[in-house]
Formats: structure tokens, sequence, C-alpha cells
């Protein structure tokens, strides 16, 4: 196994918190991929020993049920949830739902989840529902704009295509906003 490398700079003062492992477990994940994500590894990598660990989880298996949990709650709910909160017409919450994607790497995790879940029946699984749930809120949008059903699910399949394609072709947010209002317009126009 490949070691990670610690993130550490200076010595922790108190114990890690639930969502502190959620956080870092993923950015793991992204970093070395599911195969050398193991509790060791991680506390390695954040650079505390393992204790805090086994008070928020149970094993590994409970800490992979719990990251599929945050990552679907706070790269997914919450942000429908602040989409949602969002004045406006629903062509500027899809235009506000681009720009928050692109300005905070909210699909940065996507590949590796991804990759993960050809592994993880609980990773695929998750997958699926997420996609399910992400491009029917898009579908919403659309649907929303006065397209009709038909054309509301064409569009937010490939709108979800291209916001988790982009990040994984274009490596920072100033490229991936470059074009911005034109892929908003595109997706738009009737």
């Amino acid at each position: 196994m490949n070691k990670m490398p610690s993130e550490k700079t200076k010595p922790r003062e108190s114990r890690l918190s639930k969502t502190d492992w959620l956080r870092h477990g993923l950015e793991a994940l992204r970093l070395y991929g599911i195969k050398d994500l193991n509790i060791d590894a991680l506390a390695e990598y954040i650079g505390v020993t393992k204790g805090s660990f086994y008070w928020h989880f149970k094993d590994r298996s409970d800490f992979y049920k719990h990251l599929i949990k945050y990552w679907e709650e706070e790269l997914t709910t919450s942000v429908m949830e602040r989409i949602i909160a969002l004045p406006g017409a629903a062509d500027e919450r899809l235009k506000a739902l681009m720009e928050l994607v692109i300005k905070e790497e909210l699909a940065r995790y996507d590949a590796d989840i991804r990759a993960w879940s050809v592994y993880e029946e609980i990773a695929e699984k998750a997958v699926a529902r997420i996609d399910k749930i992400r491009m029917g809120f898009v579908k919403s949008l659309f649907k929303e704009m006065g397209f009709s059903k038909k054309e509301a699910e064409i569009r937010s399949r490939l709108f979800y295509l291209y916001i988790i394609g982009e990040f994984m072709i274009l490596s920072n947010a100033e490229e991936r906003s470059k074009h911005l209002a034109e892929i908003h317009k595109f997706f738009t126009s009737k």
C-alpha cells in the first residue's frame, strides 16, 4: 500500500470531530483513491492518531457509510437547498447553480466516488441515487422554464454530464468559468 503523505503542519490541540474525519476522508479519497483509504493511512494523512476515529466510527465500513452520506448531504442536498432558496426565475437559479458548482468546485469528488462505485456496492447505490436526485432537480428547473417533460429530461442529462465532465477536463475554476454565460444560454434557449 502507498502511504498518504501527512498534511499535518502543527500538532492538533483537540480531538477531530466526525465532520473533520469525513472532510479529510473525501479529500484523501480524491487524492489517493479508495484502495489507499484505510484508517491508518487516513490518520497519518491528517497527522493524528487513530483514536478519535473510533470515537466517531465503529470501523472502516461504518466510516464509508458516513462518508457517502456526508458527500450526499454536503454536495447535493445542501446545494439544492441553497438554490431553491434563491429568488428569481428558474433560468437564473440554473445559472447560480452553475456558478456555485464551478466556484466552490462541488464536483471535485464525483469522479473518485464513481471510481469507488466500481468496487463497492455502497458507493454504487449512492451514485445511482445521487445521479437521480441531481438530474431530477435540474429537470424541475427546466420544466419550470417551460420545457416539455421530454426536453427537460434530455437537457437535465446533458447539463449533468456537462457539469461533471467540465470539472474532469478543465483544471481550474477560471477555465471552467470562461464560457459560463454562453453555456447557460445554450442550455436555456428554446
